[in-house]
């Protein structure tokens, strides 16, 4: 059996957020209510996140405590002292930063990464490591301080070897916390660094999200058989086939991370797989749906509704919040195909809760969606990710210039980096 990852919750909404960021590089969410009936030596490692109660931490003690005398990885951010760990003698010492805003004021702050560096170190520099903290730690014998206070009291990152192979890794930093709140950029980039370097450390190997499959609706042009969009994923690293879309099933969409479904599809046969569907979207796939619904085929999706088509200007579509960077390259006009406006969307549908409208069309003081991006929702919080587009085929677009054909990689460059942490929205 291959290493696995657990991380320990107790419903706090930062944590969830957290491991929902991070879910491509971890296995198990761990409810705090659950734990007692968990067998903690299946996991290579047991993340116990920042932003966690105190007294109810504690009451899990012996158990935590006795996984890592077992010879597990502990990993507990803490801010404060942690005094219910017992598997090593812990001295904590309240010391705080000497100023909360030196970021406004130019200056730096109190730490300093240990010499020799910390091999994690090269994936976690110190500006990522650098916000505030609660508290230090005394190193105790045998302990590798990773980040330390200037003046020598004490440490906010330690790994420490325990007697019979265990290990504990103990931190005063709270980037759970702040990552979730979407509060501090540094702690967002501590978590993008350390989850890689865990899963190298403990050796285990995660396949990126490189597989597209691109579903088949008509037999017409290149709509069938989409060659430059092909060509321009495989340069990007993807590997993409094709598929009729009438006949997809479990083994299709276990084999794909990003289904790509062009516009012409039959909702009626979509939606008699809905489940099939739902069941890939809980498990971490995402999906690019090209069309203009007309009988919402999927739970999430709402009829498309056309904007006034005058004045034209109401068909220009303006990119209003591209974070994920799907339009980064594109040209002003890339929804114009062959010089057409209105060919890449000429209306919108109503998005679910919590999507992010990625682009606008229709009258200036009243913009519709055009594309919106939204993660499906899971009690796992392991769903993928749904680009919406309601318009026309993605390949057609740009289909000039240096960005020519280049697009629908783009989207599954920003979405493969979703999955994988390396982007949060």
């Amino acid at each position: 059996m291959s290493p696995r990852i657990a991380f320990l919750h107790g419903g706090n909404n930062a944590q969830l957020r957290s491991f929902e960021d991070f879910s491509h590089s971890i296995d198990d969410l761990i409810y705090l209510g659950d734990l007692p009936r968990c067998d903690l030596r299946q996991y290579a490692a047991v993340i116990v996140p920042d932003a966690m109660d105190s007294v109810r931490i504690a009451e899990h003690a012996r158990q935590l405590n006795d996984y890592a005398r077992g010879g597990g990885f502990l990993i507990v951010f803490f801010q404060g002292e942690a005094d219910w760990i017992d598997v090593v003698d812990l001295e904590w010492r309240p010391s705080l930063i000497r100023d909360w805003l030196w970021w406004t004021k130019g200056g730096s702050v109190e730490i300093h990464q240990n010499e020799p560096r910390h091999p994690i170190c090269e994936d976690i520099p110190l500006p990522a490591m650098t916000w505030h903290w609660g508290g230090a730690y005394v190193p105790p014998p045998g302990a590798v301080p990773i980040l330390s206070l200037c003046d020598g009291t004490g440490s906010l990152f330690l790994d420490i070897a325990i007697p019979g192979g265990g290990r504990l890794m103990v931190a005063t930093l709270d980037p759970h916390l702040h990552n979730g709140q979407r509060f501090m950029p540094s702690a967002t980039r501590f978590l993008q660094g350390f989850y890689p370097w865990l899963n190298r450390e403990l050796g285990i190997a995660r396949p990126a999200a490189n597989r597209v499959t691109y579903l088949q609706c008509v037999h017409t042009l290149d709509n069938w058989d989409p060659v430059t969009t092909t060509e321009s994923l495989a340069e990007a690293g993807f590997t993409i086939r094709t598929h009729p879309h009438l006949d997809i099933d479990a083994a299709v969409l276990e084999a794909t991370d990003i289904l790509y479904l062009p516009s012409n599809y039959d909702e009626y046969a979509l939606a008699a797989k809905r489940d099939l569907i739902l069941a890939y979207l809980a498990r971490g796939g995402s999906m690019i749906i090209c069309g203009e619904p007309h009988t919402p085929f999927l739970p999430f999706l709402s009829r498309f509704q056309a904007v006034p088509a005058r004045p034209f200007a109401n068909l220009k579509v303006r990119v209003r919040d591209d974070r994920a960077g799907f339009f980064a390259g594109m040209p002003e006009d890339f929804d114009a195909w062959q010089g057409v406006v209105g060919q890449y969307a000429r209306g919108w549908s109503a998005m679910p809760g919590g999507a992010i409208q990625l682009t606008d069309v229709g009258p200036a003081d009243d913009p519709k969606p055009a594309d919106w991006l939204w993660r499906y929702p899971t009690e796992t919080c392991t769903g993928g990710f749904v680009l919406m587009h309601n318009g026309d085929n993605l390949i057609r677009y740009p289909d000039h210039g240096p960005a020519k054909d280049r697009l629908v990689r783009d989207i599954c460059l920003g979405l493969r980096a979703l999955m994988m942490g390396q982007t949060v929205i």
